[in-house]
């Protein structure tokens, strides 16, 4: 098993206010489906007036037992990937 770092976006209502933080989590690596360029997550940001609003987000769709949680992780789907692929260097796509 090997433990990747995602730092997921975390949005928290306030009343009438928003909290926009990062929140770093740590998952196995084996257990991630997928991971996609999420743009839906800008144009909230920007709208929220949050100081991520010009960074990269991704869609990760992780396996937990059965069932799939996605969440919004800070950084673009080819840079999680590459982070991904350094910390479990043993298992590799075809043809990459």
């Amino acid at each position: 098993m090997m433990l990747v770092e995602l730092k997921r976006l975390l949005i928290e209502n306030d009343g009438y206010k928003r909290n926009i933080s990062l929140q770093r989590i740590y998952v196995n690596s084996s257990s991630i489906v997928s991971i996609s360029d999420y743009q839906g997550a800008s144009v909230f940001l920007l709208r929220e007036n949050s100081k991520f609003a010009q960074d990269n987000f991704s869609l990760v769709k992780i396996n937990e037992g059965g069932q799939t949680e996605e969440i919004i992780a800070h950084g673009s789907a080819e840079a999680l990937y590459i982070s991904i692929g350094e910390n479990n260097s043993g298992k590799r796509l075809l043809n990459d």
